[in-house]
């Protein structure tokens, strides 16, 4: 069978779609691929991010317990508190000034690391001015100060309970087994 010109015009033109087919489907590979593979970086780095919340909640959380227990003492103390300003002070400085650095320690990890949550922002803020405070009230200690100290650290006392106590419920909701 002889090959007319036709046939020929015909073999030429179907070589240069097959050819310029080839070259969008490689296009189309050449994007694809490094989109695919970069989506998969982006779900294992998100994945990563997450563990080291969950441990980094979980390892935090006997601390929070503790943090919640000891601000519930002192707000039931000065609720009912018979004794003197100075007895609770230091009955303040012994139990619930303690937890600070302990929680400062444990938040270090927290602040080097990139995972943010904004109650334990807050938690945190509330610690460290219940601490700035206190050391005020304890360098120039004075009647008139301590009721004025007084009221501010229970006012913060009361957000730290109410912070700690959501971070624990969430933790406890997120992370717990079912």
């Amino acid at each position: 069978m002889a090959l007319t010109q036709a046939n020929l015009i015909f073999n030429q033109e179907l070589a240069a779609w097959v050819q310029a087919l080839g070259s969008v489907i490689a296009i189309f590979v050449a994007v694809a691929v490094p989109l695919h593979f970069d989506r998969k970086q982006r779900l294992y780095e998100q994945q990563t991010l997450e563990n080291q919340k969950q441990k980094f909640f979980i390892t935090l959380l006997p601390t929070l317990y503790q943090l919640r227990n000891s601000t519930f003492t002192f707000l039931q103390q000065f609720q009912h508190q018979q004794k003197s300003e100075i007895d609770a002070i230091k009955t303040l400085e012994s139990e619930y000034l303690n937890l600070i650095p302990v929680f400062a320690k444990e938040l270090h990890i927290f602040v080097h690391s990139n995972i943010y949550d904004e109650q334990l922002n807050q938690l945190a803020f509330e610690l460290f001015h219940s601490e700035e405070i206190l050391s005020q009230h304890l360098r120039l200690p004075s009647e008139q100060k301590w009721i004025e100290h007084q009221q501010n650290l229970i006012q913060h006392a009361q957000q730290i309970d109410q912070f700690t106590s959501q971070i624990i419920q969430k933790i406890e909701t997120n992370y717990s087994v079912t």
